[in-house]
């Protein structure tokens, strides 16, 4: 028998529940299948510009490596001494990156990951290797591990996200990249504050929504002290064609933020009232709207 478990998700084991592959979304814990896979991923991006040395000058790729190792050690184990990395580069890798992922706590992993993530992205741009260009679809890769082995994260831009959907990351990327810097920021701040698991905040997060939507509103109406509520009205005027159904779903949504007991009010829902769930659903439909009346708004000027 071999030593070896077969898994295949989707294959004939898992299909026919002889022996079925987790599909239970993993939150705070991860299972070693996935484990194995991140790590698998990770050995694979390391490997593929170390195997690039017959192209190129092999101390070139060895300082690459290097870097990134002494780039976790400083930033991770900052009383940690780096005099023997370049002496073993392999032994302190495996020292700390592998045994973070393969038994480390879900916060420690995902910390790990993205920190991994966001270096290679940063080398990419100042990095002497021509081939570092790949390193961009890295963050593709990671979210088709996870995608695939049913972990509730997603890397969205330089983040490690808790959104499952790729329609709803599609439409906070695409709201991160508008060219207008009010909206932007707020979608940036409300993105920080779900993103933070440790740390949570989702009262802001949705403060956070709301306002990019009131400041995109702003900008249309040619109003900077219209209220949301106000500049949907106004919307009309500018010949930005809202259905009413639409008009009423987000009157609705800006007085559930705005009354005496709403998100905004001083006195309003307490932190531990608004849950995760809440906060993305704000966060996501916001970034939608924006989405919507940046096109419509394009169609008149």
């Amino acid at each position: 028998m071999s030593e070896h478990k077969v898994q295949l998700r989707g294959g004939f084991s898992d299909r026919n529940k002889i022996s079925p592959i987790n599909t239970s979304l993993q939150m705070t814990d991860f299972d070693q299948r996935t484990r194995n896979a991140l790590l698998n991923l990770i050995r694979y991006w390391i490997r593929s510009e170390k195997e690039e040395s017959r192209y190129y000058d092999y101390s070139t790729i060895r300082l690459f490596y290097c870097n990134l190792v002494e780039a976790v050690y400083g930033d991770f184990l900052s009383d940690t001494l780096l005099f023997s990395i370049h002496q073993s580069e392999n032994q302190a890798f495996d020292e700390l990156i592998f045994p973070v992922i393969s038994t480390g706590a879900y916060d420690e992993v995902l910390t790990m990951v993205e920190y991994i993530c966001n270096w290679f992205k940063t080398s990419s741009q100042c990095n002497s290797l021509k081939r570092n260009w790949n390193y961009r679809y890295f963050p593709k890769a990671l979210n088709e591990v996870f995608e695939r082995e049913y972990v509730g994260y997603r890397m969205v831009k330089d983040r490690v996200t808790a959104i499952t959907d790729p329609i709803e990351i599609k439409e906070i990327e695409d709201c991160l990249d508008i060219q207008f810097q009010g909206a932007k920021s707020h979608i940036q701040k409300a993105l920080g504050f779900l993103a933070d698991r440790e740390h949570k905040d989702y009262k802001n997060c949705i403060k956070e929504s709301i306002s990019a939507v009131e400041s995109i509103c702003e900008i249309i109406v040619e109003d900077t002290n219209a209220t949301l509520g106000k500049a949907l009205k106004a919307l009309k005027d500018k010949k930005i064609g809202i259905h009413p159904a639409l008009e009423k779903a987000f009157s609705s949504l800006y007085g559930y933020t705005s009354d005496e007991g709403g998100i905004r009010h001083a006195e309003g829902l307490f932190e531990s009232d608004v849950s995760f769930e809440e906060a993305k659903y704000m966060l996501v439909s916001c970034c939608a709207f924006v989405n919507y009346l940046i096109a419509e708004y394009g169609k008149t000027v």
